[in-house]
């Protein structure tokens, strides 16, 4: 018998077309017993990912958005098993980390992969800072990404998510100055300006932006993307072949790989996971490789 959990974001506007599956699928269901709750207030999720685990369930299934799964592995951390299987279904404004897998996008699909037992063996990134530990599913991000991820969760979203990131790059860009970095990797350095630079475990962040096309969870690495003291315009010229998910020819701008990142900076300079705000360096990010499974189709 297995037991199932949903997390759902309590504000998402998505909530009734959940129900509206979830009435539908139930009705099909084998061997499975299942528990929907909503969540509240910020990490909700997490606490409720916890208690879940110590109250046997056996999958726990993400229903919002990026950040929804950012506060459940959190909370699933805090309580590991190996056995306990994650999922996420796509309700929330931006479900970047999903776009890298393939995964049940509907209720039924999601039953049906968990009655055949479907998943895999995915990474998790570490974030260790003054503040404390915190885990992220999909990318890690240091310098501007910070400060649009403050914008982006402080802003109305009635636009929808494309609209509401890409207003929030740009008017971060307007008044954003390039910070100095100093990065250690495992074989590598780096030290100089940047705009940002990106620990990506996924593909893509912001919402549809493919920043790392060659990032692989499974692979045991980061996918390392720095994006130098480049300008707005150098963006505006490029982010049509991000979101192609195309490698960028720039000076300025280079690919990487990395299982352990350690980051320091003379100025205030902010980290962001899963689109929430972490806080500022000094940090280390490292990888722990093949940690969840993760629900596939």
């Amino acid at each position: 018998m297995y037991k199932v959990a949903f997390i759902l974001h309590g504000k998402s506007r998505r909530k009734k077309r959940f129900y509206k599956q979830l009435q539908q699928a139930r009705q099909e269901l084998r061997n499975i017993e299942f528990n929907v709750v909503e969540t509240s207030q910020q990490g909700h999720a997490t606490s409720l990912a916890s208690e879940f685990i110590r109250d046997g369930f056996t999958h726990i299934i993400a229903v919002g958005g990026d950040g929804t799964l950012h506060e459940a592995i959190n909370g699933i951390v805090k309580n590991y098993s190996p056995d306990i299987v994650l999922g996420a279904l796509p309700f929330g404004t931006a479900n970047d980390f999903i776009k890298s897998l393939s995964t049940p996008i509907t209720l039924a699909d999601l039953f049906e992969a968990i009655s055949n037992n479907n998943y895999n063996l995915l990474d998790i990134g570490r974030i260790e800072h003054h503040d404390g530990v915190k885990y992220f599913m999909n990318i890690a991000d240091i310098g501007i990404g910070a400060e649009v991820v403050k914008r982006v969760n402080s802003s109305s979203k009635w636009f929808g998510s494309n609209f509401t990131f890409f207003s929030a790059i740009i008017r971060t860009f307007i008044s954003y100055k390039n910070v100095e970095v100093k990065c250690k990797a495992d074989n590598w350095e780096y030290e100089g300006k940047i705009n940002s630079l990106v620990a990506a475990n996924g593909k893509y962040f912001g919402s549809g932006l493919c920043i790392a096309p060659k990032a692989d969870p499974a692979d045991g690495t980061f996918s390392v993307v720095i994006s130098g003291d480049i300008s707005i315009s150098d963006y505006l010229k490029n982010v049509s072949k991000i979101k192609k998910a195309q490698i960028l020819n720039h000076p300025l701008v280079q690919y990487r790989s990395a299982t352990k990142l350690e980051l320091t900076s003379t100025s205030t300079c902010g980290i962001e996971a899963d689109g929430e705000f972490i806080g500022q360096l000094p940090a280390t990010i490292s990888i722990d490789e093949r940690k969840i499974k993760f629900l596939a189709m």
